[in-house]
């Protein structure tokens, strides 16, 4: 095989698999889809965060003038509340710490009549857990804390929106 047939054949193989990478490198570990466009589920979103006294996001950032300028190498990135929320849930003796994301961009975020979020990051108080991408969750373990973000959280969103999502992972 020639140099342009070596090149060609590794263009299309990095193009085709390319198509089937998920979200982003951290992967995704459920998704709630909603039929509603994403400024109203996030509006939805931080009401709860705000008035759960079981979730905590930190807020420390949120009135910096420079946060806006943090890319992703910032510490303020995954909890930037456009694309990123990180929050830590409390239920009962169980704390458990998960970042998740708003599916698309900007212009996707414009003209979509449906949005979503999907788990990105979920761990526990020691620190055990983490994503798709870097190898995983145990299964059971993944049952554990999709459980209690399912119950003290998706709940409340469907409520608060008075429309249930669709389980996009199942």
């Amino acid at each position: 095989m020639n140099i342009k047939g070596f090149c060609f054949l590794l263009c299309i193989t990095l193009i085709v698999t390319g198509c089937f990478i998920s979200a982003g490198t951290h992967g995704s570990l459920k998704n709630y889809r909603y039929a509603i466009k994403k400024e109203d589920l996030q509006r939805a979103i931080m009401k709860i965060i705000k008035n759960n006294p079981n979730i905590y996001r930190d807020t420390s950032l949120d009135n910096s003038s420079t946060h806006a300028s943090i890319d992703s190498t910032g510490a303020y990135y995954y909890n930037d509340i456009k694309n990123y929320v990180t929050i830590k849930i409390t239920s009962g003796q169980i704390v458990n710490e998960y970042t998740f994301r708003y599916y698309g961009d900007e212009e996707y975020w414009k003209t979509s009549s449906t949005s979503e979020i999907f788990i990105c990051y979920a761990f526990d108080k020691n620190h055990k857990g983490g994503s798709e991408g870097n190898g995983g969750v145990p299964k059971e373990m993944l049952k554990g804390f999709t459980d209690i973000f399912e119950k003290e959280f998706i709940s409340n969103v469907d409520r608060e929106l008075n429309l249930p999502h669709t389980d996009e992972s199942d």
